[in-house]
């Protein structure tokens, strides 16, 4: 590919995905990806706003990394805005770092009036991210990968290699900054893309870029599927709802889309719905025995009616109702919590049933009070139980059982029940790299 070339690419790629590539906001680390994007948007004509993000973690080479932006900017005649975020690498560092790019960066886009947000995500990054995901366990929408556009944020690189990328930047003779933590096996996106897709490459040349494809199939797919649900969800005021012969005329597979698409268009900022949650308002559509009322995350309620439909509603008006469980004290629901990132596993400590050690990879976790739907799978016993059935079986009280507080993951699977059960597939292993302890006291 010549040097011209490459921002003909992304323009193809702007107008197949409806990007607005006129006037962004660029966040720009001084990388390869991002410096490669920064000049290809200036040669296609747009005026973006640079913003780069000096996390302070390499002392001197942060430093460098964004004096080097300004400069590249100043010869570029861009707007470049440097903002320093304050955090310790510890556990979660990287999830913590890239929800509070993204927070700062929708907060400076407000600011200046701009209409997107451009990062240098690749082919390859897609690549990465499916491998992570298919490893964790995923479904169809893992497999999508990175959606060239999200809301405001779009990502005009996602259908170029990192080989285009450097070879774009050596025609051109535009240098970059290199950082040694990416070149580390500690984080696990780092060991997938310097040990597993070597690998692969190796074994299938183009394996990256095959799965790049693959993942914009699977989106293409999921859409499809998404659509056919679609057909079942109705809106009623401020409520969304599902007729039950409806639903049940679906296959198995596009009633699960129906779920997550009628809590989505409930609560449209919320994370897709996790499967648990998801099987339990099935549970609750195909009138097995149980509860009629199921509570789902962020203040959404689900509910069976006599009038043969499933209705998703607020119960009152939405909360968040949960904090985030980072290192250091905290108060929630008259508990006091205590979080330590911790070099080794107590057993004798970890016994006590206040005190949870928890695989800091599997996060980053919230704490929020226990609901109808949740599960878990208890350490040992080799199944899934209802919570508020494993705080029966432990003797919880039944009045203390709903402001009994437990810690989920990103998808709102149970890691821990305060003081009852912890969850299996979040214990400390041997593959485990980073631990967190976690210590609750109920005030009187």
């Amino acid at each position: 590919m010549k040097a011209d070339d490459f921002p003909d690419a992304v323009r193809r790629t702007a107008e197949r995905h409806a990007m607005d590539l006129s006037r962004p906001l660029a966040l720009i680390s001084g990388g390869p990806d991002s410096v490669a994007m920064l000049r290809a948007l200036v040669e296609l004509g747009g005026e973006p706003v640079v913003l780069h993000l000096d996390h302070g973690l390499r002392g001197d080479e942060s430093r460098e990394d964004a004096e080097f932006v300004r400069m590249l900017c100043e010869s570029l005649g861009v707007t470049c805005e440097v903002r320093r975020l304050q955090f310790d690498d510890g556990a979660n560092f990287q999830e913590r770092a890239r929800l509070e790019r993204y927070r700062v960066a929708e907060s400076v886009t407000g600011e200046r009036g701009l209409g997107a947000i451009a990062t240098g995500h690749t082919a390859d990054d897609v690549a990465e991210t499916v491998l992570l995901n298919l490893a964790r366990g995923t479904g169809l929408r893992g497999l999508t990968s990175i959606p060239p556009v999200r809301g405001r944020v779009v990502h005009p690189l996602i259908e170029r290699r990192r080989a285009e990328i450097l070879t774009y930047l050596s025609r051109l003779g535009q240098p970059y900054r290199t950082d040694p933590t990416n070149l580390t096996g500690k984080y696990a996106r780092n060991r997938v893309r310097l040990e597993v897709l070597p690998v692969l490459e190796e074994l299938y040349p183009g394996a990256a870029a095959n799965m790049a494809r693959g993942a914009a199939l699977a989106r293409e797919d999921l859409e499809a599927l998404e659509g056919l649900a679609a057909v079942a969800i109705h809106r009623r005021g401020d409520e969304v709802f599902v007729p039950m012969d409806e639903i049940r005329a679906l296959p198995p597979a596009i009633r699960r889309y129906a779920v997550r698409g009628a809590y989505s268009m409930l609560a449209p900022d919320a994370p897709p719905l996790g499967s648990a949650p998801v099987e339990a308002v099935l549970d609750l559509m195909c009138g097995r025995e149980g509860t009629r009322a199921l509570d789902l995350p962020g203040g959404v309620v689900v509910a069976g009616r006599t009038t043969g439909e499933i209705s998703f509603y607020y119960e009152t008006e939405p909360f968040s109702g949960a904090c985030n469980l980072l290192p250091g004290q905290q108060d929630f629901e008259g508990w006091n919590i205590t979080v330590k990132e911790v070099g080794g596993f107590d057993v004798a400590d970890a016994a006590r049933p206040e005190v949870a050690y928890l695989d800091a990879g599997r996060g980053p976790y919230r704490v929020r009070l226990a609901r109808e739907g949740d599960t878990i799978r208890p350490l040992g016993l080799g199944g899934t139980k209802k919570v508020l059935r494993a705080m029966m079986d432990r003797g919880v009280p039944k009045d203390l059982r709903r402001r009994t507080p437990v810690v989920v993951d990103g998808e709102e699977r149970v890691a821990w029940v305060f003081l009852v059960e912890l969850g299996e597939e979040f214990a400390v292993g041997e593959a485990t790299e980073e631990i967190l302890r976690v210590e609750v006291e109920k005030r009187p």
